[in-house]
């Protein structure tokens, strides 16, 4: 009987052996696994830090692998990576408990299951909460979300007095891997920047507010004029054939154009040097030359300052992945909201035509 009790004795305490080893094996598998995701994260941020210094300094960002950010067709997310090590380690500690219950070391396991928690999306601070509100600074701003759900096929003049019909208004482009329609897009971060604009004063007008309507760029353009405006931001989304094509650039008139006055001309693209760098500053993405053109309907029939802000290209990969996620766009409404505050605080109002 003795000879029996020992052999049972010696096979618990070998179990209790294997039962310890197999927890030490799941801790260290959490452990080389919260590591690696980690240093991914990490890894992630920097690469984003170092293209948004690379995007002031006019160089562009090189990830550790050696390749451009830019030629990367998936960059780490640090928030589905941190999502993902949870996953990764509730699974193998599950199997830690199952194996062995009510042991000390499974609360290591569970320390090193957590080495890295969920990074918390950036938000706008204070924006359309009423905390710190200014009282009104006397600016009205006009944003235009730029298109809707159906088209306007029905033409109407490029300019006052043109001969020259343009469509009413299109559709827009889609996101090439998000889905997400342009307009819905222009319509996301113009709410925001309206938030955003009144926090700090500014008297702010829509001209559209849902994506089912019937609104022409000369509509649009009379409705800033209504409004009083000092400045007309229309918001939009670009596209490219090639989805290599990343970057910001805005839309301003020639100093040709036979439609405005020289200062509206003047100011208006001073307005669209200031939007484009104000966001490249605070989203890192890249300032292309912006582009001055005539055949733009909702510009031609403007009475003040106006830009077309192309907030990135829906053809890129990375940047229709930044423009249809909330962090993104909150990235984008306070690089805008920064450019709108320099353009005041340098040109100020423009003086009514007489």
């Amino acid at each position: 009987m003795k000879k029996k009790n020992k052999k049972l004795d010696i096979l618990m305490i070998l179990t209790i052996i294997a039962g310890v080893l197999v927890l030490g094996a799941a801790g260290t598998l959490i452990g080389l696994e919260a590591g690696r995701l980690h240093t991914e994260v990490e890894t992630a941020k920097a690469e984003r830090e170092a293209k948004k210094n690379a995007a002031e300094s006019g160089v562009a960002a090189v990830t550790e692998s050696g390749l451009s950010d830019s030629n990367q067709t998936e960059n780490v997310d640090p928030e589905a990576a941190a999502i993902a090590l949870h996953a990764t380690s509730d699974v193998i500690r599950g199997a830690a408990v199952a194996a062995i219950p009510n042991v000390s070391e499974y609360a290591d396991a569970v320390q090193n299951g957590n080495l890295v928690t969920p990074i918390p999306r950036n938000s706008l601070e204070n924006a359309g909460t009423g905390q710190n509100q200014t009282e009104g600074n006397g600016f009205i701003v006009c944003i235009d979300a730029g298109h809707e759900t159906n088209q306007i096929t029905d033409l109407e003049p490029n300019g006052p007095g043109s001969e020259n019909m343009k469509q009413g208004v299109t559709s827009g482009t889609q996101g090439n891997w998000s889905g997400v329609y342009e307009y819905q897009v222009n319509l996301d971060v113009t709410l925001k920047l309206r938030d955003a604009l009144a926090a700090r004063g500014y008297t702010v007008v829509l001209c559209r507010e849902i994506n089912d309507v019937t609104m022409s760029n000369v509509q649009r353009a009379q409705i800033a004029a209504d409004a009083n405006a000092d400045i007309f931001l229309r918001i939009h989304c670009n596209s490219s054939d090639s989805s290599s094509v990343d970057g910001v650039l805005c839309y301003a008139p020639t100093s040709s154009n036979p439609y405005l006055s020289e200062e509206v001309i003047e100011r208006s693209q001073a307005l669209s040097r200031i939007m484009r760098d104000a966001q490249c500053e605070e989203t890192g993405q890249t300032a292309l030359d912006n582009l001055y053109q005539d055949d733009m309907t909702g510009i031609n029939w403007a009475e003040m300052p106006v830009t077309i802000v192309e907030m990135g290209f829906m053809s890129n990969y990375d940047e229709d992945m930044f423009l249809t996620s909330e962090d993104g766009q909150d990235q984008i409404v306070r690089g805008l909201v920064n450019g709108v505050d320099e353009y005041f605080s340098r040109y100020g109002k423009m003086e009514a035509a007489e």
